[in-house]
């Protein structure tokens, strides 16, 4: 009888030492899955007296170096894409999107006017996943500005 409530203890302690610490979900865990990503890049009002930056980056789960598009061209070996003045002011904006599913995306946005009394406004529309995010819309003076904007 000794033996058998032994037997019995050790089998209830082994069933909880292996069952009772177990993990309920991953809620810690990053969503490695990702999300797709479309920025319209639009300006009004650059001259070319103005300083200007407009830098993409992404990162993936699966640490792939072609990442971006822009105006639906794949952008070869490319984590970080900086938009040219020539792309910055085309009309009708310049679109960058993912490439592939990232798990984090952004842009970076800088730049100052070069003249005096000048202003110039640079919108940036993000698509994250389909939805709509917040609009961001600068308006440029000759006080310099920049920010880092991460989805």
């Amino acid at each position: 009888m000794k033996k058998l409530s032994l037997v019995l203890c050790l089998l209830g302690f082994s069933t909880l030492v292996f069952n009772g610490c177990k993990k309920k979900g991953n809620v810690d865990e990053p969503d490695v899955r990702g999300k797709t990503y479309k920025f319209t890049v639009t300006s009004t009002g650059i001259l070319a007296t103005d300083n200007i930056d407009v830098t993409f980056k992404g990162g993936s789960s699966t640490n792939a170096k072609t990442l971006l598009k822009v105006d639906g061209v794949t952008q070869d070996n490319q984590q970080i894409v900086t938009l040219t003045r020539a792309q910055i002011t085309k009309s009708g904006g310049t679109v960058v999107e993912s490439a592939l599913p990232l798990i984090v995306c952004g842009f970076d946005l800088g730049g100052f006017s070069g003249t005096a009394g000048h202003t110039f406004v640079v919108k940036v529309v993000p698509v994250v996943d389909g939805t709509p995010a917040t609009t961001v819309s600068k308006t440029f003076t000759t006080q310099t500005f920049y920010q880092a904007y991460d989805y």
